[in-house]
């Protein structure tokens, strides 16, 4: 909260007015009596702020009088309003009245100290209600006499900054201002409506005082877009006093907050250790296969240097509602002290996790060693991990994480912008897995949101799962061909994600059984665990064995609902894929691949063909991944990562 001292006594300018004393002295079994006094407006107090001010009491609202005697503040009700005068009604220690002391409203009164003094609360967020321009709550007045024996006056004690709002669609005013000591003293005001008017002025109280550090001014949409205004000359406001600040109109920016330090890769190697990803690959593959790989395609890889930054930004969240979430963004170092220039951005998307600990802020990826080719890597950590972790994830949420992902995107142009780093004109998406899912939805929100004016030039996805009803359908009835059996935890993930991200509310009996019916709190939502450990938990490689009779035989109000979500999730319908002369896409995946079910290749190749009339080999390439004599041990869904990267890093 924030609070200010203000001393009733030397603030108030007195009025004598006829004695309006109640006859009764109505003893309480307390030992309180009963007052009725009437008291007034000086000013502009609890208004709806025009250019009158003009005051208004009303009936049911509550004053806060202080009891000299008990030396506490009691708590009186407005029983009648005429005007700008009303009467309250309470009780208080006999003699306690003697002088009288009051604030109007009782929820902004802080602790009374004996000298008549009282601290005053401003609230963090003032809120203002439809059809007013300042919180009722902030604007406070008080009243000190000597004796209560006329008509008590209340004065305006609020200090107010009026701002006006020039555009449609915004939230909330932050206003943040310098003290004497350089500390931010800062205030926030949003309507309880949702959104602020149009060339409306609205008030927000502050701290009275001198602000010789100036003030700065944030419109925001609450989703990351701000209009910001500043000024470093001083600024005094006075109790009872008015500032006009004028209008915000300036050039939008993206909302960021910076995490900790920059971390700094000295070579490509200790990124790539501290992934760990190389740690289960044989020494075979990685002297004959990835090293050579890795040095034709990244000549300087170990001679230069890459930083990681670690940020905040703002999105949506499956119900359309702001949040905040979080991404990092690898930058050759080189491009972060100015010495050269960036050859391109790529935004790109990570795989599937299911612990906490592994997402992009927590630790390395792999995707980060694409910096060596002298792009800016950002990397989402996607909505439920990072800084939102406390939510449930949003797994294969189509909108959501191409939202949440284009949002990081913009919200790291505006940080390399204040960096000083030039934007070049180079675009792409890329990922594997889940990651090429999230990559194709990344191009899914650009295209259904032409305002935004992004463009892709590339997009690479590998063993995506873009049709998910399809890959839901492949693990319950696999083909004789077929082995997904390392893949049985991502059935509980998918449907918890749903239910929960999408709060349908189903009950988890109609769903799974044994030991993941008793656990899945533990297991699954508390993303503790990485999907391997949720594999050993779950002691089986038979659905049958974790899902109820009827979600295996594809029945029931619960299967419906879920199958229902993952129509809506899927990228292979419902939307209208750029001409490949605008963005050119590459599809990749493994016949054999054990985890993501092929048909979503075939699926994704028929959305782009025969719905969107883009043409294989010009318009999108389609890599049909079956290996060789020497590598056909890796064609399954994790070593064909390898060779995706492979066929798609000669496209950078």
């Amino acid at each position: 909260m924030k609070k200010y001292l203000f001393f009733i006594l030397s603030a108030l300018v007195l009025v004598s007015c006829a004695l309006e004393w109640e006859p009764e002295v109505e003893l309480t079994e307390e030992g309180l009596v009963v007052r009725t006094w009437t008291v007034a407006m000086s000013d502009g107090t609890r208004a709806t702020l025009g250019d009158d001010l003009r005051p208004v009491w009303e009936e049911g609202e509550q004053l806060s009088v202080y009891d000299h005697v008990a030396k506490v503040g009691r708590i009186f009700e407005i029983i009648s309003v005429d005007g700008d005068v009303a009467t309250i009604s309470g009780e208080i220690s006999a003699g306690g009245d003697t002088p009288f002391d009051a604030i109007y409203p009782a929820k902004s009164a802080g602790e009374w100290s004996e000298d008549g003094t009282n601290t005053l609360n401003l609230p963090d967020v003032q809120v203002i209600p439809a059809g007013r321009n300042v919180c009722p709550d902030v604007l406070v007045s008080t009243a000190h006499a000597n004796l209560p024996d006329g008509i008590i006056p209340f004065h305006n004690i609020s200090s107010l900054l009026k701002v006006q709002v020039s555009r449609e669609g915004i939230a909330d005013i932050s206003i943040d201002l310098v003290d004497s000591s350089d500390d931010v003293h800062g205030y926030k005001a949003a309507t309880a409506s949702g959104t602020l008017a149009k060339d409306t002025n609205y008030y927000i109280a502050v701290d009275p005082g001198s602000y010789p550090g100036g003030v700065k001014i944030i419109c925001s949409d609450g989703f990351g877009q701000e209009y910001q205004k500043s000024s470093a000359n001083p600024l005094e406001v006075s109790a009872g006093g008015m500032k006009n600040l004028g209008t915000v109109d300036g050039t939008p920016r993206r909302y960021y907050r910076i995490m900790g330090e920059t971390k700094v890769y000295a070579k490509q190697d200790d990124l790539l250790s501290a992934t760990g990803l190389l740690d289960g690959i044989s020494s075979l593959m990685i002297n004959y296969v990835v090293n050579p790989f890795l040095n034709n395609s990244f000549p300087d890889r170990n001679s230069t240097s890459v930083g990681a930054i670690s940020y905040t930004y703002r999105s949506a969240d499956p119900q359309g509602n702001p949040v905040e979430l979080s991404a990092l963004v690898y930058i050759p170092k080189k491009v972060l002290d100015g010495e050269q220039t960036l050859t391109g951005i790529a935004l790109a998307t990570h795989g599937s996790i299911a612990s906490k600990a592994e997402c992009p802020t927590e630790r390395a990826q792999y995707e980060g060693a694409f910096a060596w080719k002298n792009y800016a890597v950002v990397m989402p950590d996607y909505y439920g991990f990072g800084v939102s972790a406390d939510r449930p994830q949003a797994y294969l949420d189509s909108e959501t994480s191409g939202r949440g992902s284009i949002d990081a995107y913009l919200a790291a142009l505006q940080l390399m912008a204040d960096l000083e780093i030039e934007k070049p004109d180079r675009l792409y998406s890329f990922g594997y897995s889940q990651g090429g899912f999230n990559s194709m939805a990344n191009l899914k929100y650009v295209s259904t949101h032409p305002d935004l004016g992004i463009t892709f030039d590339k997009v690479m996805c590998g063993g995506s799962p873009f049709d998910v009803p399809v890959t839901w359908n492949a693990y319950l009835n696999p083909s004789a061909d077929d082995n997904f059996t390392g893949a049985i935890g991502f059935i509980p993930l998918t449907v918890v994600s749903i239910n929960e991200s999408q709060k349908l509310g189903l009950d988890y009996s109609t769903i799974f059984k044994g030991g993941l019916l008793e656990n899945w709190r533990d297991w699954i939502l508390s993303k503790d665990y990485t999907l391997a450990q949720i594999n050993t938990k779950l002691g089986t490689t038979n659905l049958a064995d974790i899902l109820t009779d009827t979600m295996m035989a594809g029945t029931g109000s619960s299967f419906e609902a879920i199958i229902a979500t993952c129509q809506r999730y899927s990228l292979t319908s419902g939307w209208t894929v750029p001409p490949g002369s605008d963005t050119r896409i590459i599809i990749f995946h493994s016949e054999k691949d054990d985890i993501v079910p092929f048909a979503n290749f075939t699926s994704m190749k028929k959305f782009l063909s025969e719905d969107n009339g883009l043409v294989e080999g010009s318009d999108y390439t389609a890599i049909d991944y079956v290996g060789s004599s020497l590598t056909a041990a890796y064609t399954g869904h994790f070593y064909s990562a390898i060779f995706f990267i492979q066929n798609t890093i000669n496209e950078w």
